[in-house]
């Protein structure tokens, strides 16, 4: 999730646009076929992969929690779906992904506010910014399913209470100028230096490090096609450790 700087569209207005890019689907480019033989997707092949209905419905079941989420906060009538599930190319692997935006009214910043004028001052002061949108947004949809506070009960209790650490949470920045951008902890690597600390204290050598991978399940889904799809996530930051390109 991102949000742009502010910039003004008249004297007593100021707009922020909120971008949502969830991904749902993910196809890998290197498919090892029955005869150990490796065949490399195309994007035709890859967009028809991903047109299933499983695809599509966890897909636009996160493009409606977002909408939802974003209409609690810039209001009926400034959400809209940029891009509905497109197939995006990368390095290792395709992506089915979805572009939703929404866009924050609130009082400029520069606006000279008049002693007696309590109504523009507390305007101001109940202005929502981006952070108001990435909090409204926790945790992020794409990781808990709908309805979310349901699966997250749900969730909680099947992984026994045992926090998931930074996977699966939001990472990002803020900068001076308003603009903020972040996105969910997933194919990606962390270590903690405490963890460093307790390999030294054992005279081991090397950092540990952490790398978190998953799938959503539905009512569509395979034990086979889940821990394809989770390997196929987890390999893409893998390689790294190995020195070969994810496969």
């Amino acid at each position: 999730m991102s949000w742009s700087r502010p910039t003004s569209s008249n004297s007593h207005q100021s707009e922020i646009v909120c971008q949502f890019r969830p991904i749902k689907g993910t196809v890998r480019k290197q498919q090892i076929m029955s005869s150990n033989a490796t065949h490399t997707v195309t994007l035709a092949e890859a967009i028809a992969l991903l047109s299933t209905t499983k695809e599509r419905a966890e897909n636009l079941m996160i493009v409606d929690l977002i909408r939802h989420d974003l209409h609690g906060v810039v209001g009926s009538g400034n959400v809209h779906v940029r891009k509905l599930m497109v197939v995006e190319e990368y390095e290792s692997l395709f992506q089915l992904v979805s572009v939703i935006e929404g866009t924050l009214q609130s009082p400029s910043s520069h606006l000279e506010i008049g002693r007696n004028n309590k109504r523009e001052k507390k305007d101001m002061e109940e202005a929502k910014t981006g952070i108001d949108v990435l909090a409204a947004s926790l945790p992020p949809g794409s990781m808990t399913g709908a309805p979310k506070r349901r699966s997250c009960q749900l969730l909680r209790a099947i992984e026994d209470y045992k926090p998931r650490s930074v996977y699966s949470g939001v990472l990002g920045y803020m900068c001076v100028g308003g603009r903020g951008d972040f996105s969910v902890v997933i194919r990606s690597m962390f270590k903690w230096d405490t963890e460093g600390q307790q390999h030294a204290s054992r005279r081991c050598m090397g950092d540990t490090w952490q790398i978190g991978a998953g799938g959503a399940v539905t009512s569509l889904s395979t034990e086979e096609g889940e821990w394809e799809e989770m390997k196929t996530k987890v390999m893409s930051t893998m390689g790294l450790f190995t020195g070969s390109q994810p496969s």
